[in-house]
């Protein structure tokens, strides 16, 4: 046993970890390990790049999250999480706030220093609030853990420490080829993309292709909630240079770094990476000073008025709110900025279009108020400006042809 829970956690608490790589998965681990001695304990998470919370979970805890991204689907697809549909921008000070309640916080760091400072390593994102919020913060001091620059913590704010030594969870799919629907979708946002411009990217199989389709550009920028492969890809090729940034020139600033062992050497002790919080990563006074910001984000399925589901298929939840309108907000209000929504025409292999009369399961994730520029392989739909009427016809010139037909039928 690493370390007995019960002697941190009690009944009613609600027990809460950074997403993705952050997951201090010996702990995690723990919690599993351990349910028969926890007692009336809710779990709260954002997306899961580990296996470690499993369906059985829900026997012993309630589950609770606000998406259900890359492993968390297989659990909210079931019917097992409390989904909360808030945007991750909200996170921390629904946190700081308690109506997001966290009791105990487990958290992963690397460190210390020589100044006895903490680095939160992959993903500081929310974890400053959570470390204030709750009343016991437990720490894995892991060894593999890059010390990045940025957001610190000191030995003050931690309660108890666990040294551990593991490589941090990484995406699935690792070096998977993209489709060739995905390439598409990518050179054509590329040719959009203007030189000099400040990116927020994510991850998934159109960002895969978009890092192979910029690289002829020049001295482009990030600030995005998330950094992959892809972005390490297009620093090292000297793409990405932080040259034109309106504010931290010479940086890539992120919130999470989420990839392959590889990338997280990188991120180790890397100047040229900045982790920040959510509080300053989405933070709209932060975003007005990018005078070129490109947000690029992906969605499930578009409504012929624009109106975006990026939650919701086929009745499951397999999505998240994330951060996208903060970005497309902040884009379509940059002076030479757009907001892209990327999407392959169609899904379940060419069967279903993605491009649809109206919303399945009339979720609107973004108002079409908020959407700007629609790109698929067949083409870009610009509804900045564009009437009920405009929209339509746009964006049914870019859905696979096979449907084109019955979205005009459907929506006469």
């Amino acid at each position: 046993m690493l370390l007995d829970l019960s002697g941190y956690i009690q009944p009613g608490d609600t027990v809460a970890w950074p997403q993705g790589s952050g997951e201090p998965l010996e702990l995690t681990r723990e919690l599993g390990l351990q349910h028969e001695r926890l007692r009336d304990v809710t779990l709260f998470f954002g997306t899961l790049l580990s296996d470690t919370v499993t369906p059985a979970w829900a026997d012993h805890y309630r589950l609770t999250s606000f998406g259900g991204l890359v492993n968390a689907s297989r659990l909210t697809k079931r019917g097992l999480v409390d989904v909360r549909p808030i945007r991750v921008s909200q996170v921390p000070r629904l946190i700081e706030t308690r109506e997001i309640p966290v009791d105990v916080a487990l958290i992963s760091v690397a460190g210390p220093d020589e100044q006895g400072h903490y680095s939160m390593g992959l993903v500081p994102d929310y974890v400053r609030q959570l470390v204030r919020s709750a009343r016991v913060v437990i720490a894995e001091v892991n060894a593999q853990a890059p010390f990045t620059y940025g957001d610190a913590l000191t030995a003050a704010d931690l309660d108890v420490v666990v040294p551990v030594d593991y490589t941090p969870a990484q995406t699935p799919g690792q070096g998977a080829a993209p489709t060739a629907e995905n390439i598409a979708v990518a050179e054509r946002i590329a040719a959009l993309v203007p030189d000099g411009a400040t990116l927020q990217i994510g991850f998934g199989g159109v960002i895969d292709a978009l890092g192979v389709a910029l690289r002829e550009k020049n001295d482009l920028g990030l600030h995005t909630g998330l950094v992959g492969d892809v972005a390490r890809d297009l620093i090292e090729r000297g793409v990405v240079t932080n040259k034109a940034k309106e504010i931290d020139p010479g940086v890539s600033v992120t919130g999470a770094v989420f990839g392959s062992a590889d990338l997280y050497r990188w991120a180790d002790r890397n100047p040229l990476l900045a982790m920040r919080g959510l509080d300053y990563t989405h933070h709209a006074g932060v975003l007005s000073r990018l005078d070129s910001l490109w947000a690029i984000n992906a969605a499930i399925e578009v409504d012929l008025s624009g109106q975006l589901n990026s939650e919701v298929a086929a009745g499951s939840y397999i999505g998240a709110v994330g951060g996208q309108l903060e970005f497309a907000t902040a884009a379509c209000a940059s002076r030479h900025g757009r907001s892209v929504i990327a999407l392959p025409a169609t899904a379940a292999r060419g069967t279903v279009s993605r491009i649809v009369p109206r919303l399945a399961d009339g979720v609107v994730s973004t108002a079409r108020a908020d959407v700007d520029l629609i790109v698929t392989e067949y083409g870009v739909a610009d509804l900045r400006a564009a009437s009920l009427a405009e929209r339509r016809e746009r964006l049914i010139a870019i859905a696979h042809p096979d449907f084109r037909d019955q979205l005009r039928e459907e929506s006469a």
